[in-house]
């Protein structure tokens, strides 16, 4: 009879297990809708990034905030895309269960790239400008290809009228392009050749300041930013140089082999 109470004692000690309501979802579940496997998830909540479950219904079932699915999804491409250790992406991000960049960090990030950008170009005289007239006359381009440069973003048409034309590095990439002519090149390589080349260098600067932003600036905007800007801009110059004089006599060389050939490696 001793036991029998005891039984119904612990009985009524056991409070009702509460039902998971539709914003709720098992393990199983998030890491289907974030396509990130469980064990990764339980890694990013004993590191902080995410919260643990909202109810457990025994020892071995508990249930997440479903929203928590676009947090993981932001997590993991910060880690695979941007190379973020999970201490600067839990700094970076909202509270949970939100997937959104703290606004703060935007801002300040913003201000950063602000004070960065002008001095980065400051490596051409931007003070030096040409009228388009005086343009076409100099490096040997017509009006037509002037205006196909403009509308593919390569050159910046300054001013109105006749008293419209470039500056700065504009002028250095005419130079460059009239070179070309110089040498006897301009049916190999015609000046509509910078649109794609333009296209190209576009997607890498992008990546190179999205890069810089989630990696210099998630904690907040060094004094010396700038000069660590600078210093990026010149090893990345170095790196491209070094890169593609890597790929261009592999790929040269893979191109000049037959196909069968090519084929059995």
């Amino acid at each position: 009879m001793a036991r029998a109470a005891k039984a119904r004692k612990s009985v009524k000690k056991r409070k009702p297990a509460r039902k998971p309501d539709s914003n709720l979802v098992k393990m199983s579940e998030l890491s289907k809708r974030s396509s990130v496997p469980a064990p990764t998830i339980k890694h990013y909540i004993r590191e902080g990034l995410l919260p643990g479950p909202e109810i457990r219904t025994s020892k071995n079932m508990a249930y997440y905030d479903v929203r928590l699915a676009g947090r993981i999804r932001i997590i993991k491409q910060l880690q695979a895309e941007r190379f973020l250790p999970l201490k600067m992406i839990n700094d970076l991000l909202e509270p949970a269960p939100s997937d959104k960049i703290r606004a703060d960090r935007d801002t300040a990030q913003r201000r950063a790239l602000m004070q960065i950008a002008p001095t980065l170009g400051a490596r051409t005289d931007s003070k030096q400008r040409r009228k388009r007239t005086e343009v076409m006359k100099t490096f040997g381009v017509s009006r037509a290809e002037l205006e196909g440069l403009e509308k593919a973003g390569v050159l910046d048409l300054r001013g109105e009228g006749e008293t419209a034309g470039y500056g700065g590095i504009d002028l250095k990439l005419l130079d460059i392009l009239a070179d070309v002519r110089r040498l006897g090149l301009g049916e190999v390589f015609p000046i509509s050749v910078a649109e794609p080349y333009m296209r190209a260098v576009k997607s890498l600067v992008e990546l190179e300041i999205d890069v810089f932003r989630h990696r210099v600036l998630v904690s907040g905007t060094p004094s010396n930013v700038v000069e660590i800007a600078r210093q990026a801009v010149e090893l990345g110059e170095r790196l491209i140089v070094g890169l593609r004089a890597k790929l261009l006599p592999d790929l040269l060389e893979q191109l000049s082999r037959a196909p069968t050939e090519a084929a059995r490696e």
